[in-house]
């Protein structure tokens, strides 16, 4: 039998099968290649918070539903299935409304599969949490029933609560799903839901910390300072001081050659923690509320130098600079996962996966600039395609706001700008072959 006849074959045995049986064959593919879940240190201190219930600051409407899943089985496997779950049924309602019920099944399940995509996928982390969430709320408010827009609602809220720098990223799919009117009013109602859906994630929030550790502040503002100063090539101990006041520093005696040991801050975590580090980790609601007053005064009084920090942060995100590891595919330090009573070693299949992810992972494809200049063709070439442009808009909204809040150059922070742009040009190319036709469902 020759390649084409096997071809052929395939397209046969796809073409008898149903939407539904291809979702769940590409969703068990999924799994099986990242089977029970990666772990990050992150990821292994969330379980831990989840087991004693004193949850922190660190995406805590996430732990929740995490604490919820361990009920029907303990480790990261319920929470691979849920935002795996969430991105590849939320992707096909979507894509449902621009192409056939089987190319939206195939196109959805081929997007997941899509190493950048897979990659953080596949890791326990609140960003493909987010991603999930985003294109399961998404697809149900797109139904016409009100309890499916509701469900959208919760899961827009939860995608908010895993990363509140997304909001202006949902602003574009309210607009696609509040009624057609004159625009202003429109664009108000949607920015209003937006607000309402934020400010509800932020309560929830709230409500289930109970051990607040300032990990936001630390990680945004302690880089940003420190790397102001080091752009400014501030040399006097005095105007350093100046700079930190009111925050627990390590060592005032060798504070300048630890703040002048670098020339740019890129990291939080060396700058709070190990032997070198220049500040002890903020304990304190005074202390916190001196970092954000340093960090504002620092911005304000050397604005260049916070540009030019921050453009080398989203230069290094966005794979232009820098040799940043992007792929994650551990089950976590094993020292700190022994207390957890959770082992896992890869097997063929997944070892196979990570091969393919970790070479592909050598190639433009794993960088993040390549997706900004396609979501913007993908915003040009959508135009008749309200639902796939929302998406790319989305997608390079975020992006943008990252410019801001990114807190370190990782890869994961450019996924949904990734994943988003991806579904909205798979969308696009298959709709010119298999568009949906009216009564499809």
């Amino acid at each position: 039998m020759t390649v084409g006849d096997r071809a052929q074959q395939a397209l046969r045995w796809l073409a008898e099968r149903s939407p539904r049986q291809i979702l769940f064959a590409g969703w068990i593919v999924f799994v099986l290649g990242c089977y029970p879940g990666y772990m990050s240190t992150d990821s292994a201190l969330q379980l831990f918070t989840v087991r004693s219930g004193d949850y922190t600051d660190y995406s805590p409407v996430m732990t929740a539903l995490w604490g919820a899943l361990e009920y029907v089985s303990a480790g990261p496997f319920p929470m691979l299935l849920l935002q795996s779950g969430l991105f590849l049924f939320g992707l096909h309602a979507i894509l449902r409304r621009v192409l056939s019920p089987r190319a939206a099944a195939l196109t959805a399940a081929g997007v997941l599969l899509f190493p950048p995509v897979f990659s953080v996928m596949a890791v326990i982390w609140p960003d493909p949490l987010m991603a999930g969430a985003m294109l399961g709320g998404f697809g149900a408010a797109l139904d016409s029933r009100r309890g499916w827009k509701i469900v959208g609602g919760v899961l827009i809220a939860i995608a908010l609560a895993c990363r509140p720098e997304v909001i202006f990223a949902v602003i574009p799919f309210a607009l696609v799903v509040v009624p057609k009117t004159v625009w202003w009013r429109r664009a108000a109602v949607a920015v209003g839901i937006v607000l309402g859906l934020g400010i509800g994630a932020r309560v929830a929030d709230w409500a289930l910390t109970v051990d607040d550790t300032y990990l936001w502040e630390q990680q945004l503002m302690v880089a940003d300072t420190v790397a102001i100063l080091r752009r400014s090539k501030i040399k006097k101990v005095e105007a350093m001081e100046e700079a930190f006041a009111g925050l627990p520093l390590a060592d005032r005696s060798t504070l300048k050659e630890r703040v002048t040991a670098s020339a740019d801050a890129l990291n939080w975590r060396p700058l709070s923690n190990g032997d070198k580090r220049i500040f002890e980790l903020i304990t304190t609601d005074d202390q916190a509320a001196a970092l954000a007053a340093d960090w504002r005064h620092a911005i304000v009084k050397r604005p260049r130098s916070y540009l030019l920090h921050r453009w080398a942060m989203i230069r290094a995100m966005l794979g232009i600079s820098g040799s940043a590891e992007p792929v994650y595919d551990s089950f976590g330090n094993f020292d700190l996962m022994a207390p957890l009573h959770h082992r896992a070693t890869a097997s063929d299949w997944e070892r196979g996966m990570r091969i393919l992810v970790r070479g592909v992972a050598k190639t433009p494809l794993f960088r993040g600039w390549l997706y900004v200049v396609l979501a913007i063709a993908a915003i040009v070439l959508a135009r008749r395609h309200p639902v796939l442009r929302a998406l790319a808009i989305s997608g390079l909204v975020y992006e943008v706001t990252m410019f801001v809040f990114a807190p370190m150059p990782d890869f994961r922070y450019s996924h949904w700008l990734i994943a988003a742009t991806c579904a909205a040009l798979a969308g696009l190319a298959v709709a010119r072959r298999w568009a949906a036709r009216d009564g499809d469902g």
